[in-house]
């Protein structure tokens, strides 16, 4: 059993060791300073779409509708596009009676499938109309907004700012959850505010900046480089559309900013599900590595799309490690004599070995928990207590442990070619407290 651990140990410590490096690097980048905020706006601001893929979003529509129409912008226009909901999704859009939301219908068997399809069947009707009306295409930006999402304010402003520059095709906003109130929820929008904004603000730097499906940007013209189905089948049909702009010379810009806030999924089942969804999309992306590899994009943005490519095979690989890692320790310390551990007269290797090891498992969680903590001490809505954090970095190792089900979920799915689409499920408004 010893030399197991130490074979454990030889694999892990290096890629912990690497881990420690990559969020060192990317902690202590600055917030990157694009050259578009210096950038005059155009006379003529552009025309905001917002798209709304809806399958049975009756939950949640109308607040996200009435948010998006409470920004301060007029040239802006909401689709809703119901996606042959069961539900009261297309009633509940229409009472409104707003002339700047429009609800397009889809009917099987058209319907259905994907969220990638759908985006597409609107997006085919509104090149149309723009076209009908004589509207320059490259002053027209698609924004997709999932059916719970809740825009910042200056969300116009920010991505008016990063499209005054003709070479950037596309954006993406922090992402930020509303139902913090449970450990789940809580836990992902640590992740999303404090990792994945760093991360994505790393990627500003690189030129690799990454589009989720919530908080969307992306010009009409660029789009039309792609054809009539800039979206693709993929289960992470977002991502892989960034790359099909990435790999036409378009850049991606971080809205770092601005902010979509979303529902938090409060349900491990559901958790590990949406996830897996994800991680087979990514699994689906590695398809694009040829091209990826063709294209005239930096070297160093290749590396970080192919280190995001390979992770859910390198947490598949980890968690057979982590697994067996975990098991040999819980056998070690069944078995272990402790009087051995306080009285031996290397007890101080001992313990600095455990403090070694506890830096190692909650360090980084910590790392990020603090990092939450210093990000949003200063917004009177949505602080929490330096406790929180700490507690919440604490657990994040518990969470990452999620990752393991969500992973192999997906592999098992991607094996067998089952493809259909694992919707988020939604909770009801009046159970969300802020």
């Amino acid at each position: 059993m010893g030399n197991a651990l130490w074979v454990c140990g030889i694999i892990s410590v290096p890629l912990v060791f690497l881990y420690y490096m990559y969020i060192t690097f990317i902690s202590l980048l600055p917030r990157y300073n694009s050259k578009d905020r210096k950038l005059p706006l155009e006379k003529e601001k552009p025309y905001f779409i917002f798209c709304i893929p809806c399958l049975n979003e009756a939950k949640v529509i109308q607040k996200t509708v009435e948010s998006l129409l409470q920004l301060d912008y007029h040239r802006l226009l909401v689709v809703v596009i119901d996606d042959a909901s069961d539900d009261d999704t297309v009633q509940v859009v229409r009472q409104m009676n707003d002339s700047r939301v429009r609800v397009y219908q889809r009917k099987y068997p058209q319907a259905r499938l994907g969220k990638g399809d759908a985006l597409n069947d609107a997006y085919q009707k509104i090149c149309k109309a723009v076209n009908r009306l004589s509207i320059d295409p490259h002053q027209v930006i698609l924004t997709v907004v999932d059916g719970d999402g809740r825009p910042s304010n200056n969300i116009l402003q920010e991505a008016q700012h990063a499209f005054a520059d003709s070479t950037v095709g596309a954006a993406q906003t922090n992402i930020r959850m509303t139902n913090r109130k449970s450990w789940l929820s809580f836990m992902q929008d640590v992740e999303f505010y404090s990792s994945v904004a760093a991360i994505q603000n790393s990627r500003e730097y690189l030129q690799s900046v990454g589009l989720g499906g919530n908080g969307q940007f992306s010009r009409l013209s660029a789009m039309q480089e792609l054809g009539e189905n800039p979206w693709s089948s993929c289960l992470l049909e977002d991502f892989d559309f960034g790359l099909s702009l990435l790999i036409c010379g378009w850049k991606i810009r971080h809205l770092s900013n601005s902010i979509m806030y979303q529902q938090g999924v409060t349900s491990i089942t559901r958790y590990i599900r949406q996830r897996s969804r994800w991680a087979q999309g990514n699994m689906q992306c590695l398809r694009r590595l040829r091209e990826v590899s063709q294209a005239k994009i930096p070297f160093l943005a290749k590396i970080d799309i192919l280190y995001f490519l390979l992770q859910p095979w390198t947490s598949l690989i980890g968690s057979l490690i982590m697994v067996l890692s975990w098991g040999l320790i819980g056998v070690f310390l069944y078995s272990y004599d402790f009087q051995f551990f306080i009285e031996s007269k290397q007890w101080i290797w001992n313990v600095s070995a455990l403090c070694l090891w506890g830096f190692l498992v909650f360090g980084p969680g910590l790392f990020w928990g603090i990092r939450y903590y210093q990000v949003t001490k200063k917004e009177a809505a949505n602080s929490c207590t330096f406790g929180q954090c700490a507690l919440a970095g604490v657990s994040m190792p518990l969470y990452n442990l999620l990752v393991i089900p969500s992973v192999w979920l997906a592999c098992w799915r991607q094996l067998i070619r089952k493809k259909d689409w694992l919707k988020t499920e939604r909770i009801e408004e009046n159970h969300i407290k802020e």
